[in-house]
């Protein structure tokens, strides 16, 4: 009896152990079931769900830079001035990284100015614009004192005006005035030299302007000739535009067979002085044809009338503020041996007469074609005129002589030849 009630309390704390075991464990799907009492494996309990992965957060926005100042515009020449105040520095860091704006530099201190020069002194026989040397000609008169510069920061000194230029024993200019106080100032203006004609007379050259004409009377050997001359003759004039600059136009209104007293009488004359505009040039070449004798119309006297009537053209241009030069006659190919013989003689010495007269610069194209014809010889110069022509050129023969024409116009000295070209 003791043994049967024992077994019913095993059976029955068995049974609660299971019952408790049944509901601890029992159901649970990733749990292995327990094995029943004679009962098949507990079936596997499916796998948990894995946690999706935690979205990753986005990047923090990287802050824009800060904007460079601009820098500080330089300041201009002037009276030396305070350093400029530098800007202030933006903040380092601006709110989301951003960098602070940069200080915008000062402006510079405005650097003094020299203080003007003293003015140059003024060309000789009442100033050439630059002082070229007169060539043979009487002294132009001396540069003006250099006045003294203006004061500034330094003190200006005013540069000695300079002398006349060599023409025939041009004078000095006086010294300009030395500059008050400071460290030494900027030299004043070098005066313009006196410019002198290689007749001596002195004469004041206009200064240039941004274009310049350079009108030409005279006859023949610079004249132009139309294309179908059959001895095909080109004047020294019509080829001379080419050896300028730009800024210079030439003129050539020269008629061939002129005179000086045809070309006045014929109005040629009235014409052009009225395209002369200030600051011009004429140039005036005349005698081949003022040498005839047997021809009333055209010839002249070279000890009055044609002096006189080179004299309308000097006044002429200078009326409307053009600038005269006078030019003796090309030579003729005339050959005596190995020299040229001259044949405008008294008209040659007219011409200076006339320029000493005026004070009009002379520009000796018989001098300078002799010496030409000579280094050529009688028959190397053949090829440079019209054939059985000794007085009219060709091209070749035409351009030559206008080369010479200018460096004549730079021996002068005249202000035009800054617009020859090399």
């Amino acid at each position: 009896m003791a043994h049967a009630q024992d077994r019913r309390f095993a059976l029955l704390v068995g049974s609660l152990v299971f019952a408790i075991l049944f509901v601890a464990c029992g159901g649970s799907s990733d749990s292995t079931g327990g094995a029943g009492t004679g009962g098949g494996a507990g079936t596997t309990g499916n796998a948990g769900t894995t946690g999706g992965a935690g979205t990753t957060g986005s990047a923090g926005t990287t802050g824009s830079a800060g904007t460079t100042g601009s820098a500080g515009t330089t300041g201009s020449a002037g009276t030396t001035g305070l350093a400029g105040t530098t800007g202030t520095a933006g903040s380092t860091t601006g709110n989301a990284g951003t960098t602070g704006s940069a200080g915008t530099t000062g402006t510079a201190g405005t650097t003094g100015g020299a203080g003007a020069g003293g003015a140059g002194g003024s060309a000789g026989g009442r100033g050439g614009a630059t002082g070229g040397a007169g060539v043979g000609g009487v002294g132009g008169h001396g540069g003006a004192t250099g006045g003294a510069g203006a004061g500034g920061a330094a003190g200006r000194g005013g540069a000695s005006g300079a002398g006349g230029a060599g023409g025939r024993g041009g004078a000095s200019g006086a010294g300009g005035a030395a500059g008050r106080g400071g460290t030494t100032g900027s030299a004043g203006t070098t005066g313009s030299g006196g410019s002198s004609s290689v007749d001596g007379g002195s004469w004041d050259a206009p200064p240039l302007g941004s274009m310049v004409t350079i009108h030409v009377a005279g006859d023949s050997t610079a004249a132009i000739f139309p294309a179908s001359d059959a001895t095909m003759r080109v004047g020294w004039a019509a080829v001379l535009d080419p050896l300028f600059d730009s800024t210079v136009t030439v003129d050539d209104a020269a008629l061939s067979g002129r005179s000086t007293k045809s070309y006045i009488d014929e109005g040629a004359w009235t014409t052009l002085q009225a395209k002369i505009k200030p600051g011009d040039y004429l140039f005036i070449e005349f005698g081949h044809n003022d040498e005839k004798t047997d021809d009333p119309t055209r010839y002249t006297d070279p000890a009055t009338t044609y002096r006189t009537n080179l004299k309308t053209f000097i006044n002429g241009a200078r009326a409307k503020g053009g600038f005269p030069v006078l030019l003796t006659s090309i030579c003729r190919r005339q050959f005596s041996g190995s020299t040229v013989t001259g044949t405008h003689g008294a008209y040659t010495t007219a011409v200076f007469a006339v320029g000493q007269e005026t004070g009009t610069p002379v520009l000796d194209m018989e001098t300078r074609t002799k010496s030409w014809l000579m280094a050529l010889g009688p028959t190397n110069s053949v090829q440079y005129f019209a054939m059985d022509d000794n007085t009219h050129l060709i091209m070749k023969g035409a351009v030559e002589v206008a080369k010479l024409a200018v460096a004549g116009i730079r021996d002068l000295g005249l202000p035009i030849a800054a617009r020859a070209l090399p």
